[in-house]
């Protein structure tokens, strides 16, 4: 992708409506498109990248009321998707379930604590002919997947669920002729959605097109190892992008408080320093779009993982273990040798040589992330780690607490 100075309108996702008995709007759901346009690749098609990518566009990119009108988004989440932290509104975000998530110890554990925070959810391309999928009794909505059934078993179907689950709405999807809504409305259910009532339709919007050099200035910034508050808040300030979606993201995190989050210092300051810093990290890396998500995840989870374990650091180099982790993966986002970039931007002597050279503590520990980041377990300088007072267990327990720390951002 070219640096430009000038913004772009691409496509942020795509909206189907969803209609009740009465055909009132009752909600959206939003889908995955690719921002320049074009067909969703198969092969190349990631459901947590689809997942996040909504979320973002949907919650920072976009106003979600005015794009939906004052009603419910519905949004498709996969297994990893439902077990990471869902900062967004409770009353706007409807959790759709998909058809391939099982009943894993930890999709369950998620379920419960999503009913907890009181989110609604609802059950995607439901296809049994009966009440016994596992996931019922976690959901408010089923959605039917119409062509899977004749009308008798639709109805037998229906009969099963309110049976069982009185409280469940029935969500009739892939309605594609008047004789399909019929159907359906006579059998019992309660929403409705489809071709026949409408087709989803692009939703445009603005991303700030990637400057590298700007980009990287930024993210130094950002990563600044003794940035106050104050200076975060002025350093995401001067960047309109970032901005807008910082604080749709505070008041999305936060918004059964009374009053919402009208500043960017009030973000930074109900967010938190640490993660108003990985999230705006984040964004900011979120504008590689010819990048494969997978780096943007390993960037995330080597900052935090070199973060959990500089912990045990003294003075500064403990604020320095994010940067140092996040900034491994620089050479890979901007095609450029790590000498090359880190002439561009400032950062302290040891983060550079951490990644020049791996030397000094910041080295070792950013050697040590990336060696059991992949599983390479004899290069580890295990006698070294223990001289700063890390033992095996505390680093396996840094990376799986890394592991959900990044699984939870994205």
């Amino acid at each position: 992708m070219s640096d430009t100075s000038n913004d772009t309108s691409g496509i942020l996702f795509a909206r189907q409506p969803i209609y009740d008995r009465q055909l009132n709007l009752a909600g959206y759901e939003l889908l995955f498109r690719p921002y320049g346009g074009g067909p969703i690749v198969a092969a190349d098609f990631d459901g947590n990248r689809a997942t996040s990518q909504v979320l973002i566009n949907a919650f920072t990119a976009a106003d979600i009321n005015e794009v939906c009108n004052q009603q419910p988004a519905y949004v498709n989440f996969t297994s990893d998707s439902l077990i990471q932290d869902i900062p967004f509104d409770s009353r706007v975000l409807v959790i759709e379930i998909l058809e391939d998530v099982t009943d894993t110890t930890d999709v369950i554990d998620a379920l419960t604590r999503l009913r907890e925070e009181g989110h609604v959810m609802a059950l995607d391309d439901y296809a049994l002919s009966d009440a016994s999928h596992p996931l019922l009794p976690f959901v408010d909505i089923v959605k039917l997947d119409y062509p899977a059934y004749t009308s008798d078993t639709l109805v037998s179907t229906i009969m099963a669920l309110k049976a069982r689950y009185p409280g469940l709405r029935l969500l009739a999807e892939k309605i594609e002729t008047q004789e399909d809504y019929r159907i359906a409305m006579e059998a019992g259910c309660h929403l409705f959605q489809g071709y026949f009532l409408a087709r989803p339709e692009p939703v445009r919007g603005r991303v700030m097109p990637i400057n590298r050099l700007n980009t990287l200035k930024l993210l130094a910034e950002l990563n600044a190892p003794d940035i106050s508050m104050r200076n975060m808040a002025e350093t995401v300030q001067r960047d309109p992008f970032l901005s807008v979606r910082l604080l749709r993201m505070a008041n999305s995190a936060f918004a059964q408080q009374s009053r919402p989050v009208t500043s960017l210092h009030g973000a930074v300051m109900a967010l938190g320093l640490s993660r108003i810093r990985s999230l705006a990290s984040l964004l900011v890396l979120s504008r590689f779009e010819d990048k494969p998500h997978a780096l943007q995840n390993l960037a995330m989870m080597l900052g935090h993982f070199c973060h959990q374990l500089t912990q045990h650091l003294p003075g500064q180099a403990s604020e320095m273990g994010f940067t140092v982790g996040l900034f491994s993966c620089l050479d890979s986002f901007m095609d450029q040798p790590m000498e090359e970039i880190l002439a561009q931007i400032p950062v302290h002597p040891d983060i550079e040589a951490a990644l020049m050279h791996r030397a000094g503590a910041l080295g070792l520990i950013l050697q040590t992330a990336t060696d059991y980041q992949k599983a390479y377990w004899d290069r580890i300088d295990w006698p070294g780690l223990a001289s700063l007072g890390l033992s095996p267990e505390q680093v396996a327990s840094a990376y799986q607490q890394a592991l959900a720390r990044a699984n939870r951002e994205q």
